[in-house]
């Protein structure tokens, strides 16, 4: 009976599902009636199917690999869900990861490679392109014109006011772009085309770092017959369940997103009151003034709060009131960071009283004598 009883604890503990640490939600571009790009013809086979393989196949791998991890599909099947459906799925599951997935075609059937796009201006004609082609999968829903109040996939001028929109969180999009770049060139052997920020709809209304992954030319035969090869579907989405979990290892594993955001979140403080929530700046884990002196070579952590393109005054509305504002610039934009300390835990326990004053996107960053290193590159203690 002992045996038993012991047999049962550890079944019913082997069955418990873990609290989830991380939602990601997968988006399979295109579907349905609308089957995206061709490619080259010789095929059946569209964008819409293979973007839904490889999203399935990513799902799999995550839930298999990281039970800590939540995941939603935007679709499952050979359904078309609105533009606007895709992003209020990721916002109403106030999703730590959103992940659009898509294949490219040009004019030209030498065109090849694979590229991941955040939410930004267009640096490129390049960038323009893929967004407009994109974006046009909205003439395929009924009533877009109201759907969309006016958003035009083919004018220019719809793309700047996107631009103007701001995205606290275009560092994180950009450091899981590079980490899924990484992964496509240096373990699957495809060319790299880079990071890049254009106007695609469903990165640029998501709550949350996302991003649009390209994932090769179905217009390129050599290509298009290894993305729609069940062996190039299972490279691709392998390449970006790595870039994923390496993402995710540079989070604190305890950082968990309430489920109910209402339940923890305190309402956003004036700036007169914003001291009486702040935590105490003399906590034995921050670093003073004269250690900093004398300890330069350490690694320090530091919480972002915002980015801008243009350089703000510490007294500016968005920092709350906060006076010990430093700054930093990167990818052309100034990052702005609130505290110092000598330990990632403390920085993250900082994030989180951060949070919940109404920085809601703030998020820990490392430096290294004075210059911004990934999280990755700390040494493990």
């Amino acid at each position: 009976m002992l045996a038993l009883a012991i047999l049962f604890v550890f079944a019913t503990a082997a069955f418990t599902p873990l609290e989830p640490t991380m939602v990601v939600v997968i988006d399979a571009g295109h579907g349905g009636k609308d089957p995206g790009n061709l490619g080259t013809g010789r095929y059946k086979v569209t964008e819409k199917d293979v973007t839904l393989d490889v999203a399935n196949k990513l799902a799999s791998y995550i839930e298999e690999n990281m039970p800590d991890v939540e995941v939603i599909l935007t679709r499952k099947d050979d359904s078309f869900p609105k533009l606007n459906t895709r992003v209020k799925i990721a916002n109403e599951a106030s999703a730590d990861l959103f992940i659009s997935i898509h294949c490219d075609a040009f004019s030209s059937a030498k065109a090849w490679g694979c590229g991941t796009y955040v939410m930004g201006m267009h640096k490129t004609e390049e960038s323009l392109r893929v967004a407009m082609q994109e974006n046009a999968s909205i003439y395929k829903e009924d009533d877009y014109k109201n759907t969309y109040e006016g958003f035009d996939p083919k004018d220019p001028d719809t793309y700047i006011a996107l631009a103007l929109r701001q995205n606290v969180y275009l560092d994180k999009s950009l450091e899981l772009g590079s980490m899924i770049q990484s992964q496509f060139r240096d373990r699957v052997g495809r060319k790299d085309r880079g990071v890049k920020q254009a106007g695609y709809y469903v990165i640029s209304y998501t709550s949350m770092p996302s991003v649009l992954v390209e994932l090769g030319f179905l217009t390129n035969p050599k290509e298009e017959d290894f993305l729609i090869s069940e062996e190039g579907k299972s490279y691709m989405a392998s390449a970006i369940f790595r870039a994923l979990r390496n993402y995710k290892e540079d989070q604190v594993p305890t950082d968990a997103k309430p489920k109910n955001p209402e339940e923890t979140q305190t309402p956003t403080p004036t700036p007169e009151s914003e001291s009486e929530s702040e935590p105490n700046p003399t906590q034995a884990s921050e670093i003073s003034e004269t250690e900093q002196n004398t300890t330069k070579s350490l690694i320090e952590f530091k919480v972002q709060v915002a980015s801008s393109p243009v350089e703000l005054e510490n007294s500016d509305p968005i920092f709350r009131g906060h006076q010990s504002v430093d700054v930093y610039i990167s990818n052309g934009q100034y990052k702005y960071t609130i505290g110092n300390y000598k330990t990632a835990e403390a920085a993250h326990e900082y994030k989180r009283a951060l949070r919940a004053s109404g920085f809601t996107g703030a998020f820990v960053v490392a430096f290294k004598d004075g210059k911004r290193i990934l999280m990755s590159e700390v040494p493990k203690k």
